[in-house]
């Protein structure tokens, strides 16, 4: 039963209006939300992209830098290299500390005719055991791995022949020596009785070697002198 006096088809035309216009409100309502949501996910997608962007700058910059750095440190250790082996050829004993050396630890009575130096180098082979197992690598790859080139080392050794008044000045010549700190393995190779113009003397001969690790450097003062080296060479030059 129907309580309007309006006609029914009237009225439900102006529900079927109310409906379509209630619809279309909610539809521009939910469009404008999804379009408002896009816009504003669109804005953050713009500034995550400069952060982008911006990162890889950076990341492009700092592989330069550090590219750069390895640069510096693979010439620093070049120069220190080199510098290594510059100082490692550098003769560490000269021979004229040497010989003063030799002179300033030689007693009274004692003098030297004659002072042999003669030095080998020594080949230091690689131990099988680290070689073992890299038989299969390519020439280039062993030859990457045998890295800067090791300084020489030599093996000096030295034969001193002299005079001496007794076996007593002979025996604290070789005492001296084996004391010293750029001399090891001394060793009295012979030692014998000698006449020359009615004067009696031992002549003897001592070999030895020069420390590997030896440098001048370590000597105290190398440059002070002993008071008994005066006479040595007065002797020398006398039995000449």
């Amino acid at each position: 039963m129907n309580d309007s006096f309006l006609p029914v088809e009237y009225t439900e035309q102006r529900r079927d209006r109310r409906t379509h216009i209630l619809a279309m409100l909610l539809f521009i309502t939910v469009m404008t939300g999804v379009v408002s949501a896009f816009l504003w996910k669109r804005t953050e997608w713009r500034k995550v992209e400069e952060v982008r962007k911006q990162v890889e700058i950076r990341y492009e910059q700092a592989g330069i830098e550090v590219g750069q750095l390895m640069l510096l440190q693979q010439a620093q250790q070049a120069t220190i290299e080199k510098a290594e082996l510059a100082a490692a050829l550098v003769e560490k004993v000269p021979r004229s500390i040497l010989l003063a050396e030799l002179i300033n630890h030689m007693p009274p009575g004692l003098g030297l005719d004659e002072l042999k130096l003669e030095s080998t180098r020594i080949i230091i082979k690689p131990d099988p055991k680290d070689t073992k197992g890299h038989k299969g690598r390519s020439a280039v790859r062993s030859t990457e791995d045998k890295g800067p080139p090791a300084a020489p080392v030599y093996d000096t050794r030295l034969s001193l022949t002299g005079f001496a008044a007794t076996d007593v000045h002979v025996s604290e010549f070789l005492a001296a020596l084996n004391d010293h700190v750029l001399f090891q393995d001394v060793n009295l190779v012979s030692s014998r009785e000698n006449i020359s113009d009615n004067q009696v003397s031992r002549e003897f001969r001592i070999k030895m070697k020069l420390r590997r690790e030896a440098d001048s450097r370590a000597l105290r003062d190398p440059s002070d002198a002993s008071d008994h080296t005066p006479a040595a060479i007065v002797e020398a030059g006398t039995h000449e």
